[in-house]
């Protein structure tokens, strides 16, 4: 599918009614996309699953589409708040939570973490900004952690990037053997990242400080 971004709008719920109900359907949609590629899921079994005339999803998404977007935007903030919230956690403490946050929804919503990091729903326009400014959110918050501010060095905003993409390639190796644990593999992330800032430290001893802003 190869639709124009923002040619579908999608219609907010103004009341606490119409906010639950827009939010149940996401969870139901949530479940369904886990195991089902985008284009094997229908609106029709949507709205059987979720009890709701398929007319009410189209009301308040658009189209299928604009479902999946809202899944994958909804996926994106909740991530994104966990790298964000300070409440006086560790950078280590922080990276933890992340992490294991990010390998768990990877694992219960394994079609929308595919299509996410591979370009999916016909390398769809709306789903790579989506992507891209989570983890442009991502990184300014890894760096906020690193550095006191979320504008990195240029080494250390190439490597901490690099380092986002092993994240993802090393995820999508463990769901398709599962033959490691989940902790498993958030820690040895979290040991690759420390020899990443070794090696930016080598290469920028000035990497724990703030970079410039951009103009």
């Amino acid at each position: 599918m190869t639709a124009a971004a923002g040619s579908e709008k999608t219609v907010p719920a103004s009341t606490g009614r119409g906010e639950a109900r827009r939010a149940a359907i996401l969870d139901v949609a949530a479940r369904l996309f886990a195991d089902r590629p985008y284009d094997l899921l229908s609106i029709d079994e949507i709205a059987r699953a979720a009890g709701v005339a398929k007319g009410l999803i189209y009301y308040y998404f658009g189209s299928k589409r604009g479902l999946f977007l809202a899944l994958i935007e909804r996926a994106a903030g909740t991530l994104n708040e966990l790298a964000e919230s300070f409440d006086g956690l560790s950078p280590t403490e922080r990276l933890i939570r992340t992490l294991d946050g990010f390998l768990w929804w990877a694992d219960a919503h394994r079609s929308a973490f595919q299509t996410v990091t591979s370009g999916g729903v016909g390398v769809d326009a709306e789903v790579i900004a989506l992507y891209r400014t989570a983890r442009r959110r991502l990184l300014a918050a890894m760096s906020e952690s690193l550095t006191g501010s979320p504008t990195p060095r240029p080494t250390l905003r190439v490597a901490l990037d690099g380092w986002l993409s092993f994240v993802e390639g090393a995820t999508y190796s463990w769901l398709e053997g599962h033959d490691l644990g989940r902790e498993d593999v958030r820690d040895l992330a979290v040991r690759v990242l420390g020899g990443t800032l070794q090696a930016v430290g080598v290469a920028d001893p000035d990497s724990d400080r703030p970079g410039q802003s951009p103009p």
